[in-house]
């Protein structure tokens, strides 16, 4: 039996959503990812080959739909928001789920931050933001955004681009800000934390971005 055996309704419900991925999967969807590619990115650790299966899972369960190449949640799949949004709310309100070492990730953090911007905070130009995670590795070190009101692109390999703003930050005090736990002025006091660049842009950046979806404060 590869079921739970069980009447329960939290039974049924793990059973379409408790494997290992499912819930960031929808996660992403719900953050306005379309595709397989666009869920990769904003999942970095997944094997793809799981995605594949987590997906076709979905669809059966008439959880997700999947057409022209894009992949969306149905109403079903729509009415789970509130339940991650309660999963978030425990996690941060609990020492069970505490953020540790093992969470931190540039490719994931900075992925959120790119499809979080604020456009029309943007000035009337494209900004270049350089970001280097000071304790990182070289393949996981360095990202640049490339913001306009018109689009963002998150890069990881220098175009040549003239920057106008860098930050420079150990991996675990950027996390703590996006996540809400320090403010920009807190953040900007963190060791090891500094920003160089455009003087205007520099005061302006914190405002591009509406920060993670589930910070203490957006949770009320």
């Amino acid at each position: 039996m590869s079921g739970y055996g069980q009447f329960c309704a939290v039974a049924r419900a793990l059973e379409v959503l408790g494997e290992r991925w499912t819930l960031l999967i929808l996660r992403e969807l719900l953050l306005g990812a379309k595709t397989f590619t666009d869920i990769c990115r904003g999942l970095p650790r997944i094997p793809r080959a799981t995605l594949s299966t987590r997906l076709r899972g979905l669809c059966a369960a008439g959880v997700v739909e999947h057409a022209d190449g894009d992949y969306r949640l149905t109403e079903t799949g729509l009415a789970l928001a509130p339940v991650l949004r309660e999963l978030a709310r425990w996690a941060v309100t609990t020492d069970a789920a505490a953020l540790t070492d093992g969470d931190l990730d540039t490719a994931a953090l900075t992925w959120d931050m790119q499809r979080r911007v604020e456009v029309g905070a943007l000035p009337d130009r494209t900004v270049v933001l350089a970001i280097d995670f000071t304790d990182r590795a070289a393949t996981d070190r360095h990202f640049w955004l490339h913001l306009a009101r018109t689009g963002v692109n998150l890069c990881r390999q220098d175009t040549g681009a003239p920057v106008d703003v860098w930050l420079a930050a150990p991996t675990a005090a950027a996390t703590r800000w996006w996540l809400g736990d320090l403010s920009w002025a807190q953040f900007l006091r963190q060791p090891g934390v500094r920003t160089h660049g455009d003087r205007v842009l520099q005061r302006q950046m914190h405002g591009w971005f509406s920060r993670y979806l589930f910070t203490p404060e957006a949770l009320g």
